[in-house]
């Protein structure tokens, strides 16, 4: 269920595992990796879903926000086969 915290759309760090097909403590250390984004909060730990989106599964990093369109350059490192 996605939460708006400060106008910004969250997950709950086991939505984002679920997401993200991996476990609850991986996702905390990809917030401490600075790959995801999130917040903490009296609830746990929320994650952006804009930093949910941007994460390149295959490399585990974030992709730049310019690959979340459409982007079809090999330049760029984010497109794919």
């Amino acid at each position: 269920m996605t939460e708006i915290i400060d106008g910004i759309a969250h997950l709950t760090a086991a939505e984002a595992a679920a997401e993200l097909s991996t476990t609850e403590t991986r996702v905390l250390m990809l917030l401490k990796q600075n790959v995801l984004q999130g917040t903490l909060s009296d609830q746990g730990w929320f994650i952006t879903r804009a930093s949910l989106d941007r994460f390149d599964r295959h490399s585990e990093t974030a992709r730049p926000p310019a690959c979340l369109s459409a982007c079809t350059a090999s330049r760029c490192g984010c497109h794919q086969e």
